[in-house]
């Protein structure tokens, strides 16, 4: 596997454009605030771009694309589940980054801990999805790219693939208000919210678990005094 630096370098000299898009995305992801969400949106972006260049179809949606790609043996069988998978692919989680109820989805990253829930509207999620999958992507897109050079890039991803295995949790608003301490049952009109309403309910709601252990604290000082 290539470096970030080495890919951006042979990507600027096949086109100084998309060379300089993934420069942006490496600097996006340095700043504080928000970044992650915005590289990986810009990274998908960048990967779709390329993507259709090599195809030289702008108009085909990405799974068709990358259903050609694979029909050009441009990517592996495992690179094309990577970018593929319908429950657990780079298009889900892509596709998932513009849904509206982001809050049902969580991400577990199955090498690390097979029930740690990270949370997809959290920014750090996407920073650690970007740190772990960026290189790859990075490099898929070189491999691809490489096809217009005079000779290709022998970049097999195989194996680097296996080792980042995720999977995509859903988890309802009245699971999610509980984990805050809040029982839905006591919500007034609860039920006959719209599911998007009950999400954006849930996102925007305290967690009550926080100030009841402040007050208890709070009721523990009073007593030693």
């Amino acid at each position: 596997m290539y470096t970030k630096q080495e890919v951006i370098g042979y990507i600027w000299q096949y086109s100084r454009y998309y060379g300089n898009l993934l420069i942006s995305c490496e600097e996006i992801i340095k700043v504080e605030n928000f970044s992650g969400h915005a590289s990986l949106i810009y990274l998908f972006n960048i990967l779709e771009n390329i993507v259709k260049s090599q195809i030289k179809n702008y108009e085909q949606n990405f799974v068709k694309i990358i259903d050609e790609l694979k029909e050009r043996n441009y990517i592996s069988e495992i690179e094309y589940d990577f970018l593929n998978n319908k429950e657990y692919g780079i298009r889900r989680i892509r596709n998932l980054l513009a849904h509206s109820n982001l809050s049902k989805y969580n991400i577990i990253f199955l090498f690390e801990d097979t029930k740690l829930l990270f949370p997809l509207t959290e920014d750090a999620t996407c920073t650690k999805f970007y740190e772990y999958f960026s290189d790859i992507l990075f490099n898929l897109m070189l491999k691809i790219i490489s096809n217009n050079f005079i000779t290709t890039f022998p970049i097999n991803l195989n194996e680097d693939i296996k080792k980042l295995k995720i999977r995509i949790q859903e988890i309802t608003p009245e699971e999610l208000l509980s984990y805050k301490g809040i029982d839905y049952k006591q919500l007034k009109g609860w039920n006959e919210m719209s599911e998007d309403n009950k999400y954006k309910m849930v996102e925007n709601a305290l967690d009550v678990n926080i100030y009841t252990h402040i007050f208890k604290m709070m009721n523990l000082e009073n007593k030693l005094k």
